[in-house]
């Protein structure tokens, strides 16, 4: 515990000494950032944030209230989707610099982006408060080449932004392992992502009655509906699926 307070009061630390050397200056036009983060006022108003969506998996609608047809047919294995904003631009650029360009203060702006509206979310009674953050994982193979996690570093952003304390969510980066490695799920049809993903996960532990998934983007919501497939198995009573953005779902 005094380990892990350490280690957030010296990164705290070295965030404060990089803002004061260099301010922050909005990865999408350059003008100066605004209140440490790397965005500008105006960049920020132009982020699309999720209207209207269905109640169960937050697929975009006409109205909100009410269940998507794929929902109507048959509801996924996960109890509920929170995503602050769609997937149009400008949030795909920082997307696309932080996981592909490993530019990693957007991947900072996107973790405090989507630790405010979880924050947010949580004290208006949107949301309920889990015992754990799992992170969605990736296999071991593309964690490598890629250099990281996303999901893991917007999961510890949520952590690291709520509340200390008691009212503090850990994150359960071991729980859930991504056993197989498998084809890229953008490009393929909806039954090929679901095909795509079977036997992929694998519980090492027993998880708590409530969990939180987080990722950076849900577009059919095959991967998280397979992780929450997993975990309800191993004893979880409720997996909600906390993401940056939501993409419309593939045919």
């Amino acid at each position: 515990m005094l380990e892990q307070w350490l280690k957030e009061l010296l990164t705290a630390k070295a965030r404060s000494l990089r803002f004061s050397l260099f301010p922050p200056v909005c990865l999408l036009c350059r003008q100066p950032g605004q209140h440490r983060l790397d965005l500008c006022a105006g960049c920020q108003a132009n982020l699309v944030t999720m209207g209207p969506c269905c109640g169960r998996c937050a697929e975009p609608l006409a109205q909100s209230g009410s269940l998507c047809g794929r929902c109507h047919q048959q509801l996924p294995v996960f109890d509920n989707v929170f995503a602050p904003y769609l997937y149009s631009p400008p949030v795909t650029r920082l997307i696309t610099a932080f996981k592909f360009q490993r530019q990693h203060s957007a991947g900072h702006a996107l973790g405090i982006l989507l630790s405010k509206a979880v924050k947010e979310a949580l004290r208006s009674g949107q949301l309920s408060s889990p015992d754990c953050l799992i992170p969605v994982p990736l296999h071991p193979w593309r964690q490598i080449s890629r250099g990281f996690n996303q999901a893991q570093i917007l999961a510890r952003d949520i952590s690291r932004q709520l509340d200390s304390g008691p009212d503090r969510l850990p994150v359960s980066s071991q729980l859930l392992q991504r056993v197989r490695k498998t084809q890229p799920q953008p490009g393929l049809k909806l039954a090929e992502r679901r095909r795509n993903l079977k036997g992929v996960f694998k519980m090492i532990g027993k998880p708590p009655p409530q969990v939180a998934l987080v990722d950076d983007v849900m577009t059919s919501g095959s991967t998280v509906n397979e992780c929450a497939r997993v975990l309800k198995k191993a004893g979880c009573k409720t997996v909600q699926v906390w993401v940056l953005a939501r993409a419309e779902r593939p045919a």
